[in-house]
């Protein structure tokens, strides 16, 4: 027993852990080129630093020209865009809870007037807090622009009275004006990052059991048996998916109603919208577990697999950042992922609490990427089948892969 601890030596093991990482080009390349990637992704993914171009709607009770000098004053800066018109205040906060829009401006009616006769009617800006990055850039930007028209209106109107510049810079009132953030007025982070985490796991978990669930077979020899199902794919997927997109239905249904009832993040919306997105998302994810499985061979590849996946959805979903402030390639495949969907469907519903027919859009991408993923998998899972029945051959044990199931 000494003699063995004396031959073994330091610089051995760590000469021979050196040579397995470089023997293995999947782990070299998640030890040491991940990161990498991940770095020069997530630096493009925050490369504008700021969100722009964020929907605004305007209802212009007094059409006078101040009024029109505060919709250009929003305008002009490059963080919004002026997109739609409101017919009353109702309507511009109708746009703001259904998404039409990020911002409502109201101007109230005889705004100039009032300021004429010493009043100071407050400009009212609507926020949608559903997504705490909007929110958060949205009132700080529009509380700068409403206060920079609302002091020279002041020293015009100082001057008017008899004041010099200076008199009318130093004794200045600015207009006051009202900020109304809809759905989260706290900033409350409670409402806003444990719908994503939940959201992100889930994924996570049904991928994953859907990807071990077809490399075990491989492990344990036993796939070559669906060799009969080699031209009608669409029977192991019944098989294969069915028991998992059960489960990711009690899944969803158990995470829900545990954060509503026992941590109090609000769910304003009705549960038959929540159930219908929930299922197409794990229609959705049941395609690309299965299409994933075929390029796994061993459980610990489509881990490794799959590992490499969950950080990046999540942080391209539009949830963290949103799609609006990315670059155009990282927004075009971040509209191909089934979170980005569903995160926004979850976030109408709960703390939205709209119906069924502003997350159909949603429900809809997530069908075509779960039927798009099955039909790409149906149609190569033949050549599939075919390299491993040689492989199995050559081995001399028909329809094996090589590997054996241990423990």
């Amino acid at each position: 027993m000494q003699d063995s601890q004396e031959r073994l030596r330091i610089r051995d093991v760590f000469r021979e852990e050196w040579l397995s990482i470089f023997r293995d080009r999947r782990f070299m390349a998640i030890l040491l080129i991940t990161p990498i990637v991940y770095t020069i992704l997530f630096g493009f993914l925050y490369s504008h630093q700021r969100i722009t171009e964020m929907p605004v709607t305007v209802y212009d009770g007094d059409n006078s020209q101040l009024s029109r000098q505060i919709i250009q004053a929003f305008d002009s800066t490059d963080s919004f865009a002026v997109t739609r018109q409101a017919t009353n205040q109702e309507d511009a906060v109708r746009q703001v809870e259904t998404g039409e829009a990020k911002v409502g401006i109201v101007i109230p009616d005889n705004f100039t007037t009032r300021l004429k006769h010493g009043e100071n009617p407050p400009v009212l800006t609507l926020i949608d807090g559903s997504n705490m990055m909007y929110s958060n850039s949205a009132s700080r930007i529009a509380n700068q622009v409403i206060s920079s028209v609302s002091a020279g209106v002041s020293v015009n109107s100082m001057k008017q009275k008899g004041m010099n510049a200076d008199q009318a810079a130093s004794t200045l009132t600015t207009i006051p004006f009202r900020s109304r953030v809809l759905f989260n007025p706290v900033y409350d982070y409670k409402l806003f990052m444990p719908l994503g985490v939940i959201s992100a796991a889930l994924q996570q978990c049904l991928l994953l059991g859907i990807a071990l669930s077809c490399t075990r077979d491989k492990e344990a020899g036993t796939w070559g048996r669906f060799g009969a199902w080699k031209n009608t794919p669409w029977r192991l997927a019944i098989a294969k998916l069915a028991p998992y997109y059960a489960a990711g239905a009690f899944n969803v249904l158990t995470v829900f109603s545990i954060s509503a009832l026992c941590f109090d993040i609000p769910f304003r919306g009705q549960v038959l919208p929540l159930i219908l997105v929930s299922l197409a998302f794990n229609f959705a994810l049941c395609g690309l577990g299965f299409l994933f499985s075929l390029f796994s061979k061993t459980r610990v590849d489509a881990t490794q697999t799959l590992m490499l996946i969950a950080v990046p959805s999540f942080m391209l979903s539009g949830y963290t950042w949103p799609l609006e402030a990315m670059p155009g390639f990282l927004r075009g495949l971040a509209e191909i992922l089934p979170l980005t969907y569903y995160l926004d469907a979850v976030r109408s519903i709960t703390l939205k609490g709209l119906d069924i027919t502003y997350i159909f859009k949603d429900m809809i991408a997530l069908g075509v990427i779960g039927c798009v993923s099955l039909l790409v998998s149906f149609a190569i899972y033949p050549l599939f089948f075919k390299q491993h029945q040689t492989a199995g051959q050559h081995a001399d044990v028909p329809a094996q892969e090589g590997f054996t199931l241990k423990g």
